[in-house]
């Protein structure tokens, strides 16, 4: 029975010293990349040493956009801030936590996502992203009550038949349950707990809390990274890094295969670091992608346009709900914030589809209503299908002309404004 306890105890104990070695390490460094480049935005916002006049806000697409220091052609300071996946809600949540942590107010809100998140309303609950049973999040009342009229044949003791089912290496899953384990980290580890308790409400509250409450525990956190800890190569790191790092910002050293990711894991995030430090937020993920994966998918993506124009299909336009938009508006209206919103290029044809244009007379009639708030456009919002890598991200030389474009043409733009309301105040 001693012998017992005592292998009891030794476990607990193995399990405690593993706990605090993990939060009070650096642990994240050999996380995922994925994992650790929300950490490092994490941490940088919750250090409370931001001071950019200026924040870019958005999504993957908008990651490329670099941030700048004050400079001689720089008036204000830019820091971006967009993070992949992160859905509308996000936004909102972001901003008032960077406030609360105590980093400078900025001046100016740049907003810069993609038009599914800000013309789609804050869209379904987390727990039916398909909407097949609701459109919105419930009171925890309201589900039980739609759980039991649904049937006790129907549900309760039978399992439904699954409608969303994906097949890849002789495997079938749930493709709700497969993009949630890919992107539900970005909630769960930009977030703490009780800062994920305060932004939700019934049903959707007890599954997002239900998803974070293993990650009170560090250990599980980043239990990727203790794996990856286990594995030598993972900690080897070259010492000239920094200079690999400045190499692959080299289009042709990219397309010549020359920078795909290290084998090293320690290595590859801090080359990660190493690019979002010293442009202030900017991030291009597809740079890491291997070329002919690059060039096949720039293949489908023709195949897709070319069937697209050949093949159109029945056309209906649907109304926008920009209540993600209305919201950061009056948020930052009344917090002070100077509002605007980057119209980012998009490939060419889906640019010019009869979609595209209608929404965007809808965008420019909102911001008619809003005068307050600017919406900015670069010399040319339909950029060549071959600059993109999909159907959203800038291959690296698309990054290089919206970057160029956005520093000339966009920001000086941005400084008259906020130069215009100075003074009007």
């Amino acid at each position: 029975m001693r012998s017992k306890f005592l292998g009891i105890g030794i476990s607990l104990l193995f399990f405690l010293v593993l706990e605090l070695v993990v939060r009070f390490t650096g642990i994240h460094y050999l996380e995922q990349p994925e994992i650790f480049f929300v950490n490092l935005k994490k941490n940088f916002v919750e250090s409370g040493k931001g001071d950019a006049d200026i924040i870019v806000l958005g999504d993957s697409r908008s990651m490329a956009l670099a941030g700048y220091p004050k400079q001689p052609d720089i008036e204000f300071s830019v820091y971006n801030h967009s993070l992949p996946a992160m859905g509308p809600k996000y936004y909102r949540f972001f901003l008032d936590k960077y406030l609360k942590k105590g980093n400078t107010k900025p001046k100016m809100v740049l907003f810069a996502a993609s038009p599914k998140l800000y013309a789609t309303g804050y869209g379904p609950p987390l727990y039916d992203p398909d909407a097949k049973s609701v459109k919105e999040n419930e009171s925890i009342s309201t589900y039980l009550n739609r759980r039991w009229n649904e049937g006790i044949e129907k549900n309760f003791f039978r399992t439904s038949t699954p409608t969303n089912i994906i097949s890849y290496s002789g495997k079938q899953e749930d493709a709700n349950q497969i993009l949630w384990e890919f992107f539900g980290h970005r909630y769960l580890h930009q977030f703490t707990y009780s800062e994920l308790s305060d932004q939700y409400s019934g049903v959707e509250r007890l599954f997002i809390l239900s998803k974070a409450a293993p990650l009170l525990y560090e250990s599980y956190r980043f239990h990727g990274a203790i794996r990856n800890a286990l594995s030598q190569t993972n900690w080897k790191v070259d010492k000239n890094y920094k200079e690999r790092s400045l190499f692959c910002e080299s289009c042709e050293n990219i397309e010549a295969g020359l920078c795909k990711p290290s084998t090293s894991q320690l290595e590859d995030n801090l080359t990660i670091e190493d690019q979002i430090s010293r442009h202030f937020g900017k991030y291009n993920i597809s740079n890491r992608l291997k070329p002919e994966l690059v060039l096949f998918s720039k293949d489908l993506i023709r195949k897709e346009l070319d069937a697209e124009i050949s093949q159109p299909k029945p056309y209906m336009y649907h109304k926008p709900d920009f209540i993600v938009l209305k919201d950061l508006i009056e948020y930052t209206r009344s917090k002070g914030i100077r509002f605007g919103m980057v119209y980012m290029p998009w490939m060419k044809e889906r640019q010019n589809s009869q979609e595209s244009k209608d929404l965007l007379a809808d965008l420019k009639l909102f911001f008619r209503e809003n005068p307050d708030a600017e919406l900015f456009f670069f010399p040319d919002s339909s950029y060549p299908a071959e600059r993109f890598v999909d159907n959203i991200h800038y291959d690296c030389r698309g990054e290089k002309r919206v970057n160029e474009e956005f520093r000339n043409y966009i920001l000086p733009k941005v400084f008259r404004f906020l130069h215009s309301k100075e003074k009007s105040n």
